[in-house]
């Protein structure tokens, strides 16, 4: 597919994907690489996943009772509907089998390498259009957490689509004063207004935290960590590593104090 917006330095004059280096202070280094060269010492790269949840399916949102903090430990009870987490579905795609990398694999909503010129938002704009044909906005929007990998930065956006109407004040408060995207990022997704398949993607659905563990256990999921499947979960509505809307402006609790 088309990308979202003309980007010249994206590609090299033989059409190969161009990525931005970086050093260990995630600061531009001033050069490129190809995809598929070898890295050089101490140069890394930037990739994004978008994780996109369907809102709609629970009625929920941050700081609600259903499960969205239940935490790693929870999934052995999963699957049983008591607030582990499995009202709240994730759109996850099936890679086609030509992919070069987890052929024919299920993996989370989307993920891709941010090409040279871009930032990281503007990036994960682009694979979210060229996998998924939709279009979304991420100006000013954060990531909602960082993952380090051996070559790079992993920027994860979770963003929530349907109607979310339990959003705490504090949470608001927060997200705003933050750059977190507000309780609803995105209207409700039809999976069959999709552009699925396409060169890259084969096919896409809906599914819990305990479908996705149990694709994982079975080998057709990309082997994710167990743990950071559930932290993607947990960290849905969340703008920190800490309660601090939970603690409901307590003193004591503002971010400043443990400065």
């Amino acid at each position: 597919m088309t990308q979202t917006h003309e980007n010249p330095d994206a590609a090299d004059d033989s059409g190969r994907e161009m990525w931005s280096m970086y050093d260990a202070d995630r600061i531009p280094t001033g050069t490129t690489m190809a995809r598929g060269d070898q890295f050089r010492p101490g140069e890394l790269h930037m990739v994004v996943h978008v994780c996109i949840f369907d809102c709609g399916s629970a009625g929920v949102g941050p700081g609600s009772a259903a499960g969205l903090n239940s935490g790693a430990g929870s999934r052995a009870g999963a699957g049983t509907g008591t607030g582990s987490g499995d009202e709240v579905r994730m759109l996850i795609q099936r890679r086609t089998d030509h992919k070069a990398g987890w052929p024919g694999m299920w993996d989370v909503t989307v993920g891709g390498s941010v090409t040279a010129g871009e930032s990281s938002a503007r990036g994960a704009e682009r694979e979210v259009y060229e996998e998924l044909g939709l279009r979304i906005d991420l100006t000013g929007t954060r990531p909602s957490f960082t993952f380090n990998f051996r070559h790079g930065f992993d920027d994860f956006y979770l963003l929530r689509a349907g109607s979310c109407t339990t959003d705490t004040r504090a949470n608001h408060r927060a997200n705003v004063a933050t750059n977190i995207a507000p309780a609803t990022d995105l209207p409700p997704i039809e999976l069959a207004d999709l552009a699925v398949p396409n060169d890259e993607v084969a096919e896409v659905r809906w599914a819990t935290r305990a479908e996705i563990h149990a694709l994982r256990d079975a080998g057709e999921f990309i082997p994710y960590r167990p743990s950071a499947i559930d932290f993607v979960f947990d960290m849905l509505g969340r703008n920190d590593i800490l309660d601090l809307a939970e603690e409901g402006g307590r003193p004591g609790t503002d971010i400043a104090d443990f400065g």
